[in-house]
């Protein structure tokens, strides 16, 4: 004879494999969540580390120096040349009969000069040469140009400047007759 089933009761939703896959499910859930709460630990600690690192390098920065013009360049090279010590110089190397009339700096080496002036006679240009090449404080002194003239006044476009006061030349009894112009180099003393 066969079995009898006389219970009638349902089985329990709970028992069994439904239990053990609920756990699972339960305990994935978790270590979901767990992983989740690291991650984000992880990446909050990263972006400190990363503003921390960002300040520290934006203090060890200097702003960057803004750049000099170019025409200002040429104002602080000239600032750098010993005006008066090169004055008394010329001074004391320029011989009766010749005026000099203009001083500026050469814009293409520091401490090189043209000078611009005028004579009465050819020779006392080349004595002003000679008197600042036995001068230690110049060196490699050139005669670029020199032309006759009939009157004092300098080249067209050129600004005269009084003669050095109290140079030998200052007095200028007789006429200039001769402009020249001399480039020169400043060694100092």
């Amino acid at each position: 004879m066969g079995r009898l089933h006389w219970n009638f009761a349902d089985r329990s939703r709970w028992s069994g494999p439904w239990l053990a896959v609920g756990v699972i499910a339960l305990a994935g859930c978790l270590h979901a969540l767990w992983w989740r709460d690291a991650l984000l630990t992880q990446r909050q600690d990263m972006v400190e580390r990363a503003a921390r690192l960002a300040r520290r390098a934006a203090m060890q920065q200097r702003p960057a120096a803004p750049a000099v013009p170019a025409a200002l360049e040429t104002v602080f090279a000239e600032m750098h040349y010993p005006w008066m010590d090169m004055l008394d110089s010329l001074r004391a190397a320029t011989p009766a009969g010749v005026d000099l009339l203009t001083l500026e700096p050469d814009s293409g080496a520091i401490r090189r000069v043209h000078i611009r002036g005028v004579a009465d006679q050819t020779q006392s240009v080349f004595e002003l040469v000679t008197a600042l090449h036995q001068d230690p404080a110049w060196s490699s002194v050139q005669l670029v140009s020199q032309a006759r003239n009939g009157d004092a006044s300098p080249p067209p476009g050129q600004h005269s400047i009084a003669p050095l006061p109290g140079g030998p030349g200052s007095s200028g009894a007789l006429p200039p007759t001769l402009s020249f112009s001399l480039l020169a180099e400043w060694r100092g003393l």
